[in-house]
């Protein structure tokens, strides 16, 4: 009796174990990738020139004196939304010296009912892109603080353009989780190195 109430116990517990198996649906899991950003100035895409010309970044005249050429030596350029191509927008960084600024300077280019237009621009570096589940990647960008040194915030999406919303290090040291609130608080609404 004790044998056939074991073997009835374990035909239950391989029964339940049957049914939840098959039932289970497997769910994707989003892994975000994290592109570190090199000092290369890949040549760039004709695609991508002739909309920063006619956004007035560059110029591909050779007459025109100016603006600066679109060249990779000026220019480069980087995916923020890597399920879409080229047309869905890209990021611009520029050398510092151009236009009057000593640093780098981004802008950010979405297309919107067929048109380009300018979302962001920010006197600060690409330092990481973050692919997220939206479409859209968070984007990691270093400034130069003269109070404080080199300041490397997080950018995220918010439907409109990015906003920094998080300060991850100073002075190329992580800020640790304890005083993120605290430096958060003072950084993010005091920031004024684009829009």
């Amino acid at each position: 009796m004790r044998c056939l109430t074991l073997l009835l116990l374990i035909g239950v517990i391989t029964a339940c174990q049957g049914e939840t198996a098959e039932d289970e649906v497997p769910q994707e899991v989003f892994v975000s990738d994290t592109t570190l950003i090199d000092t290369l100035y890949p040549p760039i895409d004709d695609f991508c020139k002739s909309i920063m010309e006619k956004l007035e970044i560059c110029t591909l005249s050779d007459t025109v004196l100016t603006q600066p050429p679109c060249t990779h030596q000026f220019f480069r350029v980087f995916d923020y939304r890597p399920n879409k191509d080229w047309s869905a927008g890209f990021i611009v960084e520029m050398i510092p010296g151009l236009y009057g600024s000593p640093v780098h300077q981004l802008v950010v280019i979405e297309e919107y009912l067929g048109k380009y237009r300018i979302v962001n621009q920010y006197l600060g570096h690409l330092l990481e892109i973050r692919t997220q589940f939206s479409g859209y990647s968070d984007l990691l960008i270093g400034y130069n603080d003269p109070d404080v040194g080199h300041v490397a915030m997080k950018h995220v999406w918010t439907g409109n353009g990015y906003e920094p919303v998080d300060v991850e290090e100073i002075n190329y040291h992580y800020v640790k989780p304890e005083y993120k609130d605290s430096i958060n608080a003072i950084f993010i609404p005091a920031f004024s190195a684009g829009h």
